[in-house]
């Protein structure tokens, strides 16, 4: 898992599939408090890396309320959850099925008239998951592309109702992240750099929403670890990692702000329950366990257990990576072969003065 993490968001919002019944059936997730109550419920399953549970769940709300906003969105984000787990797009198939279903139902809604906020709600998470997906598998300007589509939708629905106050995670994400990767043009006066603004738009997104606080929290420590606030990083990732025991997410947050404190030994130790907790179900595609090795390696090597970090670069070099895997961190793979070359030399020269086991 990477800092690209920082658009990833489990909140959704499906509408009616054609000839699935009528606009004035549609029940509001606003408005319903036991539809409200069960979405949170598959939100904190996915969260909480629970994502068979939370398909589960999705999929039953989608033949419950055939006409409402959460459905089948709510399972193509476990699914796309899942995929970035295990940094792999194998479920995209099925991923891209039920987001379809969820534009559907949008765009049916949209048409009906009867609830535009919402309808553009739904399909600007739609839009949102796609950017996530070109941001990780796709290419960097297809994601902005998606991603733009994503915040006029997002504008729409606050245009239909400023009371949506989720529709601001899809904004604040892209306020921040569009000023961060252009940062090298925004000091012209024509290009407003936009970060705070983000930040605060997810900070009232945690504070207001309904379904999308725990999301906007996630994007925010991205956010935060971007804009070098680590401290405030930690605290936000803790809050997530207490809420979601179970899950990895706030492990790889806090791994990487500690990295950047270089507070090795806290790193290190973040990583090693990562790659631990990733390995229970197998080694999957290897990417997250090269990424662990990775790190782990470094932090060796800066607290002068040089040993340790030459065993962390062999055992790399003796995983089975898959193509796929070998070409997307081929820079990792590449720095970790300069390292164990280095290392080799150290060892020679001084032995005695490196402190690993």
């Amino acid at each position: 898992m990477s800092r690209r993490d920082i658009l990833f968001t489990v909140f959704a919002a499906v509408v009616l599939l054609p000839g699935a019944g009528s606009a004035a059936d549609y029940i509001s997730f606003r408005e319903d408090e036991s539809l409200q109550r069960r979405c949170l419920a598959g939100i904190h399953a996915t969260l909480n890396d629970r994502f068979a549970e939370a398909e589960s769940l999705f999929t039953a709300l989608t033949e419950e309320y055939p006409t409402s906003p959460l459905g089948p969105l709510f399972v193509a984000g476990a699914i796309h959850a899942h995929m970035i787990d295990c940094e792999s797009p194998a479920r995209y198939d099925e991923y891209v099925d039920w987001l379809r279903q969820a534009e559907d139902r949008g765009d049916a809604l949209s048409r009906s008239g009867d609830a535009p906020a919402e309808a553009a709600f739904a399909l600007g998470v739609a839009s949102g998951y796609e950017a996530v997906y070109e941001s990780r598998w796709g290419g960097w300007f297809a994601a902005l592309k998606k991603g733009l589509k994503a915040k006029n939708r997002f504008s729409d629905a606050l245009k239909h109702d400023s009371t949506l106050v989720d529709a601001l995670v899809g904004i604040g994400n892209y306020n921040f992240w569009k000023a961060a990767h252009t940062d090298f043009i925004n000091w012209l006066p024509l290009v407003p750099d936009r970060r705070a603004e983000g930040i605060a738009q997810l900070e009232r997104v945690i504070a207001e929403g309904v379904l999308a606080g725990e999301a906007a929290r996630s994007s925010l420590v991205w956010a935060l670890i971007q804009d070098e606030r680590y401290e405030e990083a930690l605290a936000h990732a803790d809050t997530l990692a207490g809420s979601f025991p179970e899950s990895k997410v706030p492990l790889w947050m806090t791994a990487c702000a500690s990295f950047k404190l270089y507070r090795w030994d806290d790193a290190h130790d973040l990583y090693d329950e990562i790659e631990r907790r990733i390995t229970i179900n197998g080694p999957g595609n290897y990417y997250n366990l090269v990424e662990c090795a990775y790190y782990r390696a470094q932090c060796d090597y800066e607290a002068g257990r040089w040993r340790d970090a030459a065993a962390e670069c062999h055992q790399v070099s003796g995983y089975p990576l898959p193509d796929e895997t070998r070409e997307r961190q081929k820079k990792k793979l590449a720095d970790l072969r300069r390292l164990r070359r280095e290392l080799a030399e150290m060892l020679v020269e001084a032995p005695e003065a490196e402190g690993g086991s």
